[in-house]
């Protein structure tokens, strides 16, 4: 099936209804902005299994290999705007290649295993519905390997993504390394600890940890409030300016507690300054579209969209 083929079933499957009753300017545009978007990603997609992580030149497209990393947002992208994942037994194909059965990790081809490659590649797999008997032993590499904060962060959502009920180890110990390590780094609320905060608060709340989190879900994001800067988002510490990535940390924890940002509008005017006249998304506002960008993008637009209906 043709990429133009697979849109007009999105439009009609995820967006028809709500035009149906409401035919207005913005639903028009939203719909449009969307289905380039999905047609952005689709046409990254590679022959053989995968996807690249943006447009290659003709003269290197034969040479350059898709990426796992690439692949795991390119799928989720296509889940959150609601088109189906074409092709996904060459893609699973794809994902299988990228792990490693001796170890347990998964790696981009050609690399090393990793925690953070090892739980792209979970969080890829289980969206493509590949049975977990076909790479159980990741959890196993997770296990033995998340020893930092960052490691049990994205460990995290690979553990999501497998099943917290699920989960075949004791995530307590992922718990203590968390609050031990962010406690030790966290800087000023407005010099980056937004993004330390909803890295944290995400973690917690991602693996039904820290009661303390639940109880209190205002607070928190009054806290992450203050960080917000004036271009729209979040910024790393000691950075001035907001980043893309880190936006996405804060955003995640927002939806999770269930709470709005101070100001939503210039969280969109701040995503919407990373979209390209070709429907994809840059990680940096005037760069070239990505996959990063694109999934980041989609994802937050996605969780705003949630919380304002």
């Amino acid at each position: 099936m043709g990429c133009d083929m697979r849109l007009s079933f999105a439009l009609m499957l995820a967006f028809v209804p709500s035009v149906a009753f409401s035919q207005t300017k913005d639903i028009d545009d939203a719909i449009r902005a969307k289905l380039l978007t999905a047609k952005w990603v689709l046409t990254q997609e590679s022959p053989t299994g995968g996807f690249y992580v943006g447009p290659l030149p003709p003269e290197v497209a034969d040479r350059s290999k898709p990426q796992l990393r690439a692949t795991s947002a390119a799928v989720r992208t296509l889940k959150y705007l609601g088109v189906e994942i074409p092709n996904k037994d060459k893609h699973t194909t794809f994902v299988l290649k990228c792990f490693d059965p001796t170890t347990g990790g998964f790696a981009e081809p050609g690399g090393k295993p990793d925690v953070t490659m090892t739980s792209i590649g979970v969080m890829a797999a289980t969206e493509l519905n590949i049975p977990h008997e076909k790479y159980a032993k990741s959890m196993d590499y997770l296990k033995e390997n998340a020893k930092t904060f960052e490691d049990v962060r994205i460990g995290a959502a690979a553990v999501e993504a497998w099943g917290v009920k699920d989960c075949p180890f004791d995530l307590k110990p992922w718990h203590e390394t968390a609050i031990k390590d962010i406690s030790t780094k966290l800087p000023a609320i407005n010099n980056g600890g937004a993004r330390a905060i909803g890295s944290i608060t995400a973690f917690t709340l991602r693996l039904g940890l820290g009661k303390e989190t639940d109880s209190k879900p205002m607070a928190i994001a009054q806290l992450m409030d203050r960080g917000q800067l004036a271009d729209g988002g979040w910024s790393k510490e000691g950075e001035k300016a907001s980043d893309i990535e880190t936006t996405y940390r804060v955003m995640r924890a927002y939806m999770l507690l269930k709470e709005k940002p101070k100001d939503v509008k210039k969280v969109r005017e701040f995503v919407e300054s990373h979209r390209n006249k070709d429907g994809g998304y840059a990680t940096k506002p005037g760069d070239k579209s990505n996959m990063g960008g694109v999934y980041y993008a989609t994802i937050i637009t996605k969780w705003l969209d949630a919380m304002e209906k």
